[in-house]
């Protein structure tokens, strides 16, 4: 990040393999699309607008308008470009001028070559060499799609240090990974030698792959590498996109995968709750094969999306069915679902999932639990293979005895009371009396909610007590049931 000194030095120094300027006399000009991507696929560079160089001479005309200009690059650059690149626009002055200084970071080997949409790979991508902006050649193409043969989870990421790792995540994981196999070796191995094993940290030991960043490390460490990604959980009441979101039950989760995972599952078991039993160390083992097919899609979703995709994940909760959408098209054409093995897109952070029970290690997840789904009596799933804007919906409509034509009088009902569960059980789970859960619904009959609504929760361990010895205390409250298994699941 340039300081105040390091901009105003940039206003004498003459053009550079990683400084350009431009003169911006009326408005953004149209060469700086060029520049970008030419820094962005090499080493990455700045941008001043307001200066001109003529030859030995550097003339430092300023801008009228710099706040404008800063305005309309951040609005055209997210449609200008295949990848959306990096940048950091500030505004500088002296002597009463106003400058726009443009840092442009180098993208990541997955990205390349950035160029220009609206011109196509072939003309609108742009390379640096020395202080001179070159139209890449067939030689970059074929350099940039070499690299781009490793998965794009591999790639290390220079802002990303081993500091960054949130040391509780490294013990859930520990946790998890106990259950699914008590004793392996991972288990003993300090947070910089587990990540190490899973080939999620750099040559040299200091920095962060991608798969390492997001399955691993502190929350603002990924929101600054990865603004674009979070999990949105949106509850829309009705059947249509865009009608009805209930704030209350709707959500957007942010984090490293890991969390993500574990409180999307906690979410969607809150709308959907059906029984279960309890097996080996008390897990809980789901018979349903509809909640199987919504956690197997939950984890495709987190392994198989594209992260540097400007758009979050989306899970959106409707009347009728339950959608996961997913910012990366499906590599695998979808002609070839019934068969065996599926095409990683993110083959390190797929490892992590797999030895944490969360996915199939050879690909059989999705024919096993959600094309199966139509023979155990549910709707079959549907999917939309969206290439062109490479995203991927799976939809699940709700089983066929919940579900007709028309969203019936009955079928309303009982979504209304899994909307009612669910928004019961957010509130809960800091403490709370039978008085203001009452409140939090409207209800006033004390007897109906005691009988149809606070003991069947209790009863089926939705809620806990806080004073399970003295269940008729003034001073009970209520709490949402342990989750602390659920992560396991």
């Amino acid at each position: 990040m340039l300081n105040k000194k390091s901009k105003l030095m940039l206003l004498k120094k003459f053009e550079t393999a990683k400084l350009e300027y431009k003169e911006a006399k009326e408005g953004l000009p149209q060469t700086i699309w060029k520049t970008i991507s030419a820094f962005a696929n090499t080493r990455g560079g700045i941008i001043v607008l307001g200066i001109k160089q003529d030859k030995d001479k550097i003339i430092r005309q300023g801008v009228k308008n710099p706040q404008k200009l800063v305005d309309d690059l951040v609005s055209a650059i997210s449609q200008k470009f295949n990848f959306r690149p990096v940048i950091k626009p500030k505004i500088a002055g002296e002597k009463g001028k106003h400058f726009v200084i443009i840092e442009v970071e180098e993208a990541l080997r997955y990205e390349k070559p950035i160029y220009i949409k609206d011109v196509g790979p072939l003309k609108g991508g742009y390379k640096r060499v020395g202080s001179v902006t070159h139209s890449l050649t067939d030689q970059d193409f074929q350099r940039f799609f070499q690299e781009r043969l490793s998965s794009p989870d591999a790639q290390v990421l220079r802002n990303a240090a081993i500091s960054d790792i949130d040391t509780k995540t490294i013990t859930a994981f520990k946790e998890i990974r106990k259950l699914q196999k008590e004793g392996t070796g991972e288990l003993r191995l300090k947070a910089e030698e587990l990540l190490k094993a899973y080939n999620m940290v750099s040559k040299d030991n200091r920095h962060l792959t991608a798969a390492g960043t997001l399955l691993f490390a502190k929350t603002n460490t990924i929101k600054r590498l990865f603004p674009h990604f979070r999990l949105d959980i949106i509850r829309i009441k009705g059947t249509e996109w865009g009608k009805d979101n209930d704030p209350f039950l709707s959500t957007d989760l942010t984090g490293n995968l890991i969390q993500i995972r574990s409180q999307a599952l906690d979410i969607i078991n809150r709308f959907y709750l059906t029984p279960f039993k309890l097996g080996k160390d008390l897990i809980r083992v789901e018979d349903d094969p509809f909640k199987r097919a919504l956690r197997e899609a939950l984890s495709n979703l987190l392994m198989h999306q594209n992260y540097f995709h400007p758009s979050p994940s989306q899970i959106r909760i409707y009347n009728d069915r339950i959608e996961f959408y997913n910012p990366g098209r499906s590599l695998k054409a979808p002609e070839e679902y019934e068969l065996p093995g599926s095409e990683l897109r993110n083959s390190l952070i797929a490892g992590v999932f797999y030895d944490l029970g969360w996915g199939e290690a050879k690909g059989t997840g999705f024919r096993t639990t959600i094309l199966v789904l139509e023979k155990k009596g549910y709707p079959s799933a549907q999917w939309r293979n969206d290439e062109k804007n490479d995203t991927f919906t799976m939809i699940f409509p709700y089983p066929s005895e919940q579900v007709t034509a028309q969203v019936t009088a009955q079928v309303t009902a009982q979504v209304e009371m899994r909307d009612r569960i669910a928004k019961i059980l957010k509130f809960c789970e800091e403490p709370r009396s039978s008085k203001e859960i009452m409140l939090l619904l409207n209800l006033k009959h004390r007897m109906y909610f005691l009988k149809e609504v606070l003991q069947p929760l209790v009863k089926d361990g939705h809620l806990k007590m806080t004073m399970p010895c003295k269940p008729r205390s003034r001073f009970q409250k209520y709490i949402t049931g342990d989750k602390k298994k659920r992560g396991a699941e």
